[in-house]
């Protein structure tokens, strides 16, 4: 069994990150000895914003970018995107040091002067909040929303409308967008009657303006609409032709051997039924690694998959494993979202932001 990997030939440590080179004197950088990483593929990420295009774009980088890194995330596309969305003001303010582009807050807000401040564009649904917002000088700032099905945010009602789309026109206020949320776009029946029933409501708007949609899969329905509001599809999930954007990394800190009746982690609940090589490795529920995936996933060291065993520690894992691993191999925890999110019975959604805690360090690859 050996304690090294024997890749390792030539190194040298900086800024706490090893640059490993191998015997060849190729000089390929690479960022795996013993630190954890969040890897961002910039280029899935770049090729997954191309396919939707032909339309205007809102990128959602609401909690941390879906767990991505917001920074990271903005960064990358800023130049590409029409439209930041974000899910309150605090996200507002912490994507508004890193770009000048419009910054959409998807939900309801008090805190009116700040978002005048920090020209920060905000979601309306009923009077009250219309009139309150243009009190504070947000009236160039206002995007209405109709309830189309969801029950979360949106003018539910033609009655209330009329009464906003009076104001409206009193105040001369010009919209920057009507739009809404498809709560279910895997059933086209569902999906069709909710945009008949935006229709419907539209037509009761005296002025014409963009017209924004969101709603994963809206896309490929055909309907008119100007902009997209582009959520875990940016991020390579919920369409075919999509690449997931992050890979979570992290290498074997310690083996030990285990003899047949011992015990691993938390609880004595795994107990070893062969004698055998087992591996610590650095991500727990801390990181967002969730506990009940504990010995239910399978990790990548070397080309080969182990299967996890034990309870997931906040700090640390443990494979079983065969003699060709060693110590500061390079171990691949999530490649996919979707694989965690079918062993947990959710939604990719929750895999991804459960990452936003993640205490390694984020890359660009």
């Amino acid at each position: 069994m050996k304690v090294v990997s024997p890749f390792r030939l030539l190194y040298y440590f900086s800024t706490n990150i090893f640059k490993v080179y191998s015997s060849k004197n190729v000089f390929s950088k690479v960022y795996v000895i013993m630190k954890n990483f969040k890897m961002i593929s910039s280029k899935n990420l770049l090729e997954n914003l191309s396919y939707f295009q032909t339309k205007k774009i809102c990128a959602m980088v609401k909690s941390n970018a879906y767990g991505h890194g917001v920074e990271q995330i903005v960064n990358l596309i800023e130049n590409k995107v029409d439209y930041f969305g974000v899910v309150n003001v605090e996200e507002g303010l912490a994507v508004r040091k890193l770009t000048k582009k419009p910054i959409l807050i998807c939900s309801k807000v008090t805190n009116y002067e700040c978002c005048r401040k920090n020209k920060l564009e905000i979601m309306i649904d009923d009077e009250s909040d219309l009139r309150n917002a243009v009190k504070c000088g947000l009236k160039n700032s206002l995007h209405l929303k109709i309830n189309c099905g969801m029950n979360r945010f949106g003018v539910k009602s033609l009655f209330a409308l009329r009464g906003i789309d009076n104001f409206l026109q009193t105040e001369n206020i010009k919209l920057k967008s009507i739009y809404t949320h498809f709560p279910r776009t895997e059933d086209s029946k569902s999906t069709n009657e909710s945009y008949q029933l935006f229709e419907k409501f539209r037509r009761e708007v005296s002025q014409d303006t963009m017209v924004c949609f969101g709603g994963s899969g809206i896309f490929d329905y055909g309907f008119e609409f100007d902009m997209l509001r582009l959520g875990i599809c940016l991020y390579g999930y919920n369409n075919k032709n999509l690449k997931p954007v992050m890979k979570i990394v992290s290498f074997v800190s310690k083996i030990f051997y285990a003899k047949r009746g011992e015990h691993i982690g938390y609880g004595n609940e795994y107990i070893v039924g062969k004698d055998s090589f087992f591996a610590v490795v650095p991500v727990g529920y801390g990181d967002g690694l969730r506990r009940n995936l504990s010995g239910n996933f399978r990790v990548t060291i070397n080309g080969k998959t182990y299967q996890s065993v034990g309870n997931i520690c906040m700090d640390a894992f443990f494979v079983k494993i065969d003699g060709s691993v060693g110590v500061g191999d390079k171990v691949e925890v999530m490649n996919d979202a979707e694989y965690f999110a079918k062993k947990l019975k959710t939604i990719s959604y929750e895999v991804l932001t459960s990452f936003s805690c993640f205490r390694g360090e984020t890359i660009i690859v």
